[in-house]
């Protein structure tokens, strides 16, 4: 598993209940062949409807086909991210640096880096934690 550190500065909850999360502290290989590190889950600050991470996507990368039973949004920071639409990845579109993509509960969705520079993205969801559903195989992927 290749993972990359980065300086880990402790999480503070504040007395209203809201909690800083100062670095998600690594990123880590993810089911999907890129680098990503949860900021925000059930696990790390309690929450019950929400999660939040960052990722890297190397050149040349590509998740395989999958869904969440829950929305998704992503904002790309850097670079461009191709987003292959379906289980056969039978269209895609270009998401670029500075765009937000949205996500339904249930689609189909596969991001890979076609370019040759590195894709930085942030990605929250509607659920506190993952859960990632890949139709091909009728596998279930929880984290």
């Amino acid at each position: 598993m290749l993972t990359v550190d980065v300086e880990v500065k402790a999480s503070r909850r504040l007395k209203s209940g809201a909690v800083i999360v100062h670095e998600s502290g690594r990123l880590y290989d993810s089911d999907h062949g890129y680098l990503r590190g949860w900021g925000l889950t059930g696990k790390t600050v309690g929450s019950k409807k929400l999660s939040m991470a960052q990722g890297i996507i190397p050149p040349g990368v590509s998740a395989n086909p999958h869904y969440h039973p829950f929305e998704t949004a992503i904002f790309i920071s850097k670079g461009t991210c191709r987003v292959f639409w379906g289980s056969d990845r039978h269209e895609f579109t270009d998401i670029d640096e500075g765009d937000f993509l949205y996500i339904p509960k249930g689609v189909v969705h596969c991001p890979a880096n076609a370019g040759k520079t590195t894709v930085e993205y942030v990605v929250a969801r509607s659920s506190p934690e993952e859960v990632c559903r890949y139709p091909k195989v009728k596998k279930t992927v929880f984290s």
